[in-house]
């Protein structure tokens, strides 16, 4: 990477510190308040909160006004916070990151980036440091059976030696956790630690969001004003089934999370089966995972349509972050049955507990560096495999409900001490090039 020369010209006018942000992400994605999306709306918040650096971001034209809608949402202020930069050029193709990467350099001065995923090559381009994010590498961990994927030439080959020469030409590399550090960063592609920042996301906080919610906890106000946001969303969105759904009063567990088989989703769908049809237990499962019917990539929608369990197993996909709030808020438990992330504990938990909603955790590597630094966790995690164990927790959880949100709650206090601010500034300066070494 070449060190930018103008690092005057670059200082914004308020005095802050500009560091760009770097995407690749192809037209018509959706910019769905999850997974990496809601990563940098975090850290875009955390600017906000330390007030010394400024983000500017840099989207192909496809994605800009999906993206600022989002952006639009966050406790923070465009133009100050962060700023966001597309060529606007309808002669060059949506699709070509050569050419967005030649307006970044032209067009974006800053003092280093942040590249959000390490797939995105054209990072490399780029005339000032560049460090980029690694959140996990689960073909590799968790590689496929097939042929094409790993043979002469394969698509996962390719891609695992495309993410190393990637890695090995930024400056930097970030990850969210001790364990994808270690066990996948080091020892899977041979990258050395004194390149590594390992920067613990601080607990997200939905607060701000529910502003219905007091001292983080529910009551029959609380509840009927998640409610309602959740049924007018269902009303705009058409739909039907949910328009005039008692949130409030009928039990759901809330599963927020992407589909892939690592998400174990549809442990959670059998075990609310389960709780129907064998148990009689009054249980549902509303999740934000999109239902593909017909894809063959997750077991879950053949499940869910083989089992008949559309009206207990309902998905309410892409929900915009005061809705997200509301869904967790009303949830009778929340729960993460993924068996790996990538982070140091998980999203769900810390913003479940914000908002006053116990949350029940799957264990893996993940949970496990949560459990290690806080062990009061430990009778929260459950088996992945294990549909009984799941179940009785479940019961256990809402039978002990305030006991349970106590512990969660002194948790979540005791990490979030640690904020958003700080998080930013880790990437920040891992993209300065001033990382920190693996903790």
């Amino acid at each position: 990477m070449t060190q930018v020369t103008h690092k005057d010209e670059a200082l914004h006018s308020n005095g802050r510190i500009p560091v760009g942000v770097w995407t690749e992400f192809p037209p018509g994605t959706k910019w769905a308040n999850e997974g990496m999306s809601r990563l940098l709306g975090f850290l875009i918040e955390g600017v906000a909160l330390g007030k010394k650096y400024t983000f500017r971001v840099v989207l192909g034209d496809g994605v800009r006004e999906a993206a600022e809608e989002d952006f639009a949402q966050l406790a923070a202020t465009k133009g100050l916070d962060y700023t966001v930069h597309s060529p606007n050029d309808p002669s060059m193709r949506p699709d070509d990151y050569a050419a967005l990467a030649r307006f970044a350099n032209a067009k974006v001065p800053v003092q280093g980036w942040i590249s959000m995923f390490p797939y995105f090559r054209h990072a490399l381009s780029l005339n000032a440091p560049v460090a980029t994010i690694f959140p996990d590498g689960i073909p590799a961990v968790f590689p496929t059976p097939d042929p094409a994927a790993w043979g002469t030439g394969g698509y996962l080959l390719n891609w695992r030696d495309n993410i190393r020469t990637i890695m090995e030409g930024c400056d930097g590399v970030i990850t969210f956790s001790r364990h994808v550090a270690k066990d996948e960063v080091q020892k899977l592609f041979g990258i050395p630690a004194s390149k590594i920042s390992v920067v613990h996301h601080a607990p997200p906080d939905l607060k701000d969001l529910t502003p219905y919610v007091s001292q983080r906890r529910r009551s029959p106000a609380s509840l009927a004003a998640a409610g309602d946001i959740l049924r007018e969303h269902a009303r705009e969105r058409g739909w039907t089934y949910l328009m005039d759904y008692p949130f409030e009063e009928v039990p759901f567990i809330a599963v927020s999370t992407q589909d892939r088989v690592t998400k174990n989703i549809r442990m959670v769908a059998e075990t609310v089966r389960n709780l129907v049809r064998t148990e009689r237990f009054d249980m549902r499962l509303f999740m934000t995972t999109p239902l593909h019917f017909g894809r063959k990539w997750t077991p879950l929608p053949d499940y869910v349509e083989h089992e008949m369990l559309m009206p207990d197993v309902v998905s309410m996909p892409e929900l915009p972050r005061p809705v997200h709030a509301a869904f967790y808020h009303c949830a009778a438990v929340a729960i993460h049955p993924a068996i790996f992330e990538g982070g140091h504990g998980t999203f769900p938990y810390f913003e479940a507990a914000s908002v006053g909603t116990p949350c029940l955790m799957a264990r893996g590597p993940h949970v496990q560096e949560l459990v290690d630094d806080e062990p009061s966790l430990d009778p929260f995690v459950f088996d992945p495999s294990d549909r009984q164990m799941l179940a009785d927790k479940i019961k256990y959880v809402l039978a002990n409900r305030e006991d349970v949100l106590d512990v969660q709650a002194r948790v979540y206090d005791r990490l979030g001490q640690r904020s958003w601010a700080d998080v930013a500034a880790g990437y920040a300066e891992a993209a300065l090039n001033h990382a920190p070494s693996v903790s």
